[in-house]
């Protein structure tokens, strides 16, 4: 029923890899869904990676080359089998995770959800050990304007629970970070489809991580 209420907007063409700023390399690696995709922006500069990217460049002066693959409709399961695909060589110094609201609206259950996050949390630690990642949390679906109600308040609350058990599992790892996904239709600009961030909220959503990394004094190679 969401689905076909949904308008279907395509991702942005241009290339999944670039570079942004001058100095020290940095690898940054983005994995995950609609968010990594850019769904929302009409060119791949605007799309959150991207926009991190540019704004990490700009914060602590390095430059930062790129690798985006998300993919629209993904659930952590697909993830997993990106990451399975990925040349051995693939280099990553921080790593962007944005996925989890398929998982909601494809009713993963809660168990299913902690199994593929521990299967996640070993996977990128055996193929990126010195790597930072960051895990952009589960956005407040109870407040996004496509869904209908009760279906938004019910949404809401499995975002909420997926979040929480997210936030619990990678809290206790070293070099991993669940940062809360601020983003939302009643603060934020969001695009036609109502699912996803206009490309200004994008930007917003880009500076505010580069930001944290300063604020939580994160060490990145």
């Amino acid at each position: 029923m969401l689905r076909s209420r949904a308008l279907r907007l395509p991702p942005p063409p241009g290339d999944v890899s670039g570079s942004c700023g001058q100095g020290r390399p940095l690898q940054l690696l983005a994995l995950g869904d609609s968010i990594i995709a850019g769904i929302g922006a009409s060119e791949k500069e605007h799309t959150l990676p991207v926009q991190f990217a540019f704004y990490l460049s700009k914060t602590l002066k390095r430059q930062v080359n790129w690798h985006a693959l998300g993919e629209n409709g993904a659930r952590l399961k697909h993830v997993l089998a990106r990451i399975d695909s990925l040349g051995k060589t693939t280099p990553a110094d921080l790593i962007l995770i944005s996925i989890g609201v398929n998982n909601v609206t494809g009713l993963t259950s809660l168990n299913q959800w902690k199994a593929q996050l521990r299967q996640l949390i070993a996977v990128l630690k055996n193929r990126w050990p010195g790597a930072l990642v960051l895990f952009c949390g589960l956005p407040p679906m109870r407040l996004f304007p496509l869904p209908p109600q009760p279906l938004r308040f019910t949404l809401g609350l499995r975002a909420e629970a997926l979040d929480r058990a997210a936030q619990a599992l990678l809290g206790s790892q070293e070099r991993m970070v669940h940062i809360p996904t601020e983003i939302n239709p009643e603060e934020h600009e969001f695009c036609p489809d109502g699912f996803h961030p206009s490309i200004a909220s994008y930007a917003i959503w880009g500076e505010g991580l580069a930001d944290r990394i300063v604020e939580l004094k994160l060490r990145i190679p």
